[in-house]
């Protein structure tokens, strides 16, 4: 799953209150040629959104965001998430996934949250808050002492489309965390072009730094 979200650098970030809130934003970020979200997960309203988008979308990845406990995590899963992050690290929750048929990203802002978490077999992860822990910097420092194990990153909390190269030109880094394509302002005005034209210029802009990481042989 990783390696999917690989393919597409940016991860809209969607915090939708209805079902067919959720279900639009879908559509407008499959139009602007980005089939992949993922839903803040609160309400059962968020179950049910990703449970219809699974069925109706079939090629649309959805996935559930700020899972804080197993019971927010088996909803997850009996939804169809194809994905599910967590703000932080808690290793029941951590064990349950790893036995579960989903990809689970634990947050992580230091190299103890990453030790404890590769324990459980975990290499994934979702460095989160971001720019709040330090930015590129901070990254780099926390991982370092596992590149060798092949751990990989999704990067939440602060991207923006300026800073998110940072970010990206890292090997080490799969995606970032993109809110600012649906955010709630966009979704509750209703504005699913403008969301389209935003998923299209994020599309772009990562494929600039594809490009750019391939020149550099990164």
């Amino acid at each position: 799953m990783f390696s999917n979200l690989r393919d597409f650098g940016v991860v809209p970030f969607v915090k939708a209150e209805t079902e067919e809130e959720a279900l639009l934003t879908a559509q407008a970020l499959r139009s602007g040629g980005l089939p992949i979200m993922e839903l803040v997960f609160r309400t059962f309203a968020h179950s049910r959104a990703i449970r219809r988008i699974a069925r109706e979308m079939p090629d649309f990845i959805i996935g559930a965001g700020n899972i804080l406990n197993k019971d927010q995590l088996a909803r997850a899963i009996d939804s169809s998430a194809r994905f599910a992050f967590s703000p932080g690290t808690e290793m029941e929750m951590v064990r349950e996934a790893c036995s579960q048929r989903i990809v689970f990203a634990p947050g992580v802002c230091t190299a103890s949250n990453i030790q404890l978490a590769m324990l459980s077999g975990v290499t994934e992860f979702q460095f989160f808050p971001a720019e709040q822990s330090g930015g590129v910097k901070a990254l780099d420092a926390i991982s370092e002492p596992f590149l060798h194990l092949g751990i990989e990153f999704f990067v939440k909390g602060g991207v923006t489309l300026e800073n998110m190269r940072g970010y990206l030109m890292r090997r080490e880094v799969v995606a970032v965390s993109a809110p600012w394509i649906a955010s709630p302002e966009l979704v509750a005005a209703k504005d699913w072009k403008r969301i389209a034209e935003n998923a299209a210029e994020a599309v772009n802009a990562v494929q600039t730094i594809r490009r750019e990481q391939a020149e550099n042989g990164k």
